[in-house]
């Protein structure tokens, strides 16, 4: 399937419906830099390869559900794996599913997934996700619509990658998260009090909550971009693997084991109470600087 292709005179957009509504492009047009990691030109557009593209929207949650299942109304309903090289159920169905495109234009589109609940997440949802280039900037609005006839806990999830370079490092006004200790006792820990993580010293795969909503990331040394809460984001997810040459700044409702920290726990994870025919929605910048 195609590429949708998005710019102005700044910012190059490409996005691949079939491929999970991922982003395989996104570049600054002055000095011709990627600022997404960009797709690998030797992998083929399918579904399982948005593992390696430079976004994908986390729906209708962000992080993993442990051991693959679902607790609903005291009872554990099974969910099956989402990614193969991943462990567990992790960030919902739409990054590893086909879109359709409801419009287009020449600095935006809007993408629509259907969740019919007959596998995975055991509830009927809609996703509709708009990209929008505006100046130096790349807006995205997710929201979730319940089409089920039960209320269920959702979050949302903007989940870009970036290559990571000598100097890449992220300023946020704090790097407070849920620590989860042994007999399933959940308590807020402070990981620096430093306001930047260096992304090639620190390495780490955390929800830091109380985010303030504007980080500044840099990514090289003529690359950098203020990530922005435009609406309902409260945290910012920092995942720096070791040996690695890439990091992820993820925009997120709810926090990483949100499932599993709200099964045991009053701590905040962030999910949202989403009744039937009601929608949630959040939306964030990236913006040049």
């Amino acid at each position: 399937m195609s590429l949708i292709s998005l710019s102005n005179d700044k910012l190059l957009l490409e996005i691949s419906p079939e491929m999970g509504a991922s982003i395989t492009k996104f570049k600054n047009l002055k000095s011709g830099k990627d600022i997404f990691r960009p797709f690998p030109n030797k992998k083929k557009i399918i579904r399982k390869n948005c593992y390696f593209a430079g976004y994908f929207a986390t729906v209708p949650y962000f992080g993993e559900i442990k051991k693959k299942s679902f607790l609903y109304k005291n009872k554990y309903i099974s969910l099956s794996k989402t990614h193969p090289l991943e462990p567990d159920t992790i960030h919902g169905e739409g990054w590893v599913s086909k879109w359709k495109v409801k419009s287009k234009s020449k600095k935006s589109t809007e993408l629509l997934f259907n969740h019919t609940a007959k596998k995975g997440f055991p509830f009927k949802y809609q996703v509709s996700q708009k990209f929008i280039l505006k100046n130096k900037s790349l807006f995205i609005n997710i929201s979730i619509l319940n089409n089920d006839k039960d209320s269920f806990d959702c979050g949302i999830g903007f989940h870009p990658w970036f290559n990571l370079h000598k100097i890449s490092k992220i300023y946020s006004n704090n790097f407070t998260y849920t620590k989860e200790y042994e007999k399933k006792i959940f308590k807020k820990k402070l990981f620096l009090k430093k306001k930047f993580l260096d992304l090639n010293k620190y390495k780490t795969d955390q929800t830091f909550i109380n985010w303030k909503g504007i980080a500044k990331l840099i990514i090289d040394k003529d690359t950098a971009i203020e990530i922005k809460n435009i609406k309902n984001i409260n945290n910012l997810h920092v995942y720096s693997p070791p040996n690695e040459n890439f990091f992820c700044i993820e925009p997120v409702t709810n926090i990483g084991n949100a499932y599993n920290i709200k099964k045991h726990s009053k701590i905040y994870q962030g999910l949202k109470l989403l009744k039937s025919g009601k929608k949630f929605e959040a939306k964030v910048e990236f913006r040049l600087i």
